[in-house]
This record gives C-alpha cells, sequence and structure tokens, in this order.
C-alpha cells in the first residue's frame, strides 16, 4: 500500500512539472507572429525611408548573359512611398534612365521590399516581352529582407521568386545618380575593356587563374597552365563605389575546385590604385591583377614581330609637345620636297638581325609607301635603349639624307633610352607609354 502511495505521489509530482514546462513555453513570444509582422514591417520602412542604395540587382542564379549579367540600380527611397530609380547599361542603349514609382515593406512570407507600381528600370526585368519573348529576364520585383540594421552600410535582399541575393549598399543622399553610373561604367571599360590585349589573373594563395572574357562582367577562368577547354568555370560580378574606393564583387564567393582550403574563397575585392589591382582586403595574397609586367608583355609581343605603332595626329594626351614637335618637322620637311607626302604614324617593329626598325609610313596620292631604319634594340628591366644604326634601303638613305626633320627624329629623339610604364593601367597594354630616361618631357604612347 505504501508503495503504491508512492509511486502515485511520483506521478503527481511528474505531472505539476510537466504542465509547469508546458506554461513556460506559451510564454516564449510576448507577442503575436502577425504583431512582430508589424513590427519588422515599420522597423524596415523607417529604415529604407529617407535613405540612398545602391543594389547589385541579377536577375538569376545562372553564369550566362544576359540573365546571369548584374545591373547597377540606384534607390533613392522617399518617405513619402516613393522611390527615385536609375540605371545605365546594355538594356537601356548605354544611356541613363531613370523613372519614380512607388515602393513598400508588406508581410508575405517574411518581410518583403516591393516596388509596386510600374518603374521602367526594375520591372523591365520582369517583362516578359523584353528579350525572350514570354520569358523576358525573369528577373524580381519583390525581395524577402534578410538583413538591414540600423545605419548599417549595406543590406542582403532576396528575389521572392528567383531567390536571387541582392546587396544593397548605402550611398550618400546626395549622391548623383548619373554621375555614379557613368563613374562606374567609365571603370569597368577601362579595367575590362574587350580590346586589352593583356589578360588579368585571379590568385587564390598559391593558386592562380587565367581570366577570360572580362568585358561581360562574367569572368571565364581557367588554372594558369591548364587547359582552357576543359577546366574554365565562370562567375558573375559586379562593381560598386563607395568612398571614393571601387569595389569588386561576386555575386557569390568564389572557390575553384582545385582550391581545397575553404577560406581561400573570393568574394570581394578593393581595387588599390598604387598597385593597380584588386585586393582581398582581408588576405593580401588573394587579388587580381595583370598576368604580366607591362615589360614583359611588350617584350614579347616585340619579339613575336607584333608592329607598335605611333600616330602623328593622335591626341595631345599620347604625345608630349616635344615628341609631336619632331613628328610634325619630319612631316613638314618631306611635304616641302613633295605636297602629295604626308607622314601620319611611324612604327616600330623587331628586327632579328640588329634588334628594331623603326618604319614610316608616308603617304604619296593614293598610295602608301614605307621607309625602314635600323636599330640595336636592348631591354634592361623596365628600359629599352634604341641606338640608331643606318637606312634599310638606299630610298631611305635619300630620304634621311633631305629631309633635316626625319634625320633629327631618327638619330636624336628615338636613338636613346626609354623607360617602358602603362599609359592608363596595367590590365589593358592597348597602349604603352615610353619616357625618356634623360628627359621626361619626352614621352609618347605606341599602340598595339
Amino acid at each position: 500500500m505504501k508503495k503504491l502511495f508512492s509511486i502515485s505521489l511520483l506521478f503527481s509530482v511528474a505531472a505539476m512539472m510537466f504542465t509547469g514546462c508546458v506554461s513556460e513555453e506559451d510564454d516564449l513570444f510576448d507577442s503575436s507572429a502577425a504583431e512582430r509582422l508589424m513590427t519588422s514591417k515599420k522597423m524596415y520602412t523607417d529604415r529604407l525611408g529617407g535613405s540612398t542604395w545602391v543594389m547589385e540587382f541579377y536577375p538569376l542564379n545562372t553564369d550566362e548573359a544576359p540573365k546571369g549579367q548584374g545591373y547597377l540600380i540606384l534607390n533613392k527611397f522617399n518617405r513619402d512611398g516613393s522611390v527615385v530609380q536609375a540605371m545605365q547599361n546594355e538594356l537601356t542603349d548605354g544611356q541613363y534612365l531613370t523613372d519614380t514609382s512607388l515602393w513598400e515593406v508588406i508581410s508575405d512570407q517574411g518581410t518583403v521590399l516591393t516596388f509596386n507600381t510600374f518603374n521602367k528600370c526594375i520591372h523591365m526585368f520582369s517583362d516578359p516581352g523584353l528579350y525572350q519573348t514570354g520569358q523576358g529576364f525573369e528577373g524580381d520585383y519583390e525581395f524577402v529582407i534578410l538583413s538591414l540594421e540600423e545605419g548599417a552600410k549595406y543590406g542582403m535582399l532576396k528575389g521572392k521568386k528567383r531567390a536571387t541575393y541582392n546587396r544593397l549598399t548605402r550611398l550618400p543622399d546626395d549622391v548623383n545618380f548619373e554621375e555614379y553610373l557613368k563613374d562606374v561604367n567609365d571603370f569597368i571599360a577601362t579595367m575590362f575593356s574587350q580590346d586589352a590585349p593583356n589578360e588579368p589573373l585571379i590568385c587564390f594563395g598559391d593558386k592562380r587563374y587565367v581570366i577570360t572574357n572580362t568585358e561581360s562582367c562574367i569572368f571565364d577562368f581557367y588554372p594558369e597552365g591548364g587547359d582552357e577547354i576543359s577546366q574554365t568555370e565562370s562567375h558573375a560580378f559586379m562593381v560598386t563605389k563607395r568612398d571614393g574606393d571601387y569595389y569588386l564583387r561576386f555575386r557569390e564567393p568564389v572557390k575553384p575546385d582545385s582550391v581545397v582550403d575553404e577560406n581561400n574563397a573570393i568574394q570581394e575585392l578593393k581595387y588599390d590604385k598604387v598597385s593597380d589591382r584588386f585586393v582581398d582586403e582581408t588576405d593580401p595574397n588573394k587579388w587580381i591583377a595583370s598576368r604580366y609586367t607591362v615589360e614583359e608583355f611588350f617584350k614579347n609581343e616585340f619579339e613575336d614581330n607584333h608592329a607598335f605603332r605611333v600616330y602623328r595626329d593622335a591626341t595631345v594626351t599620347e604625345l608630349s609637345a616635344k615628341m609631336l614637335n619632331a613628328l610634325n618637322a619630319a612631316h613638314e620637311d618631306i611635304k616641302a620636297i613633295n605636297k602629295n607626302y604626308a607622314i601620319n604614324q611611324i612604327s616600330l617593329k623587331y628586327d632579328a638581325e640588329n634588334g628594331a626598325r623603326w618604319f614610316f609610313k608616308y603617304q604619296s596620292g593614293n598610295a602608301a609607301k614605307n621607309i625602314e631604319y635600323l636599330y640595336s634594340c636592348n631591354f634592361d628591366g623596365n628600359k629599352v635603349n634604341f641606338k640608331f644604326l643606318n637606312p634599310a634601303t638606299s630610298n631611305a638613305e635619300a630620304i634621311m639624307n633631305r629631309v633635316a626633320g626625319i634625320n633629327s627624329l631618327l638619330t636624336q629623339t628615338l636613338s636613346q633610352e626609354f623607360v617602358i610604364t602603362p599609359y592608363v593601367t596595367t590590365f589593358n597594354y592597348k597602349k604603352v607609354m615610353f619616357t625618356s630616361v634623360t628627359d621626361p618631357e619626352l614621352w609618347f604612347v605606341v599602340n598595339y
């Protein structure tokens, strides 16, 4: 009997303890789900209202253009529920486009930012007739707010239908949208030009990859020394600007199969003006830079018989005043012999026996003629030394003897040591600058 009473008492105590636990579970949340959503709506509405952001918008999670490319959309969220958007890209034919519509934070399977009246910018990507009839770019115009802290520099959105991650970066409220977009687009065109003859590298610690297809903002890259056909992978990225600096950010962290260490993944790199490369701010061993130095590139291409050209009629920014005067003197002196003669360019080419050839292309009526002159050529680091030897032909010798401007150009202006530097950036050696070692006011640009 005592045993039965003890067991009953034990079950009674356990039941009371369980009941107490259930009661505590009911008190975990001090508000309902609906109330929490309303609080969240108000909080994000307050944080967005009266602020300006650039959105890195990706229509789809693919690495194929154009749907997988990123598109910058600038947003000024006004407290009256209106939003001013702007963009400038291939879809706008390179023209600046801006429009004003309405925005709202709503509750729909989470807290959602919606652009709920038509805007020419964001809704262009959901227009079914824009790109592929019936599909368009398949982009979102409603986004689940994943993060947007008070006073944060960044926020993260997720497309409601397509699940693409789209980052928001805070901009100054007085930013000029048109100037911002032009600045970023010009920077991308400079760094990743379609006509660049050299390739950049991306480095993951001790793993280096050659980058191709730079102009589409979807990098293709393969292991240095590997096979471009079978080992290429693609990754979309975008460039933004904040606090005066440019940042390159991949849509998601990039880690090729051959990179074993997860810590060597790359997502965002900052452009460093001094080194002319993009560098991971947390690890200087992760970067994007030119594959070759300018002197390596020039020497390799030069000795591979590629001709480099200097244009007399180039803009003054590609010729110093001294070089332009020397070329003009040669041009005027040869016209004095024959008014139909005109020198518009000179070219530099490799000569296996002597080192180099500088040759003039001059126009005689409708015919173009070349006169060539031989030089010795010696490389020393980022310097190249040209020394005049002799004319290559009897006709070249006769013209040199008769035309004082050409004689002076050959034996003085071009017959000396030059420093080789990039004209604009190491990411594009389409134009390379030669500067006299003894006279820094004498310089010119050679065109690839």
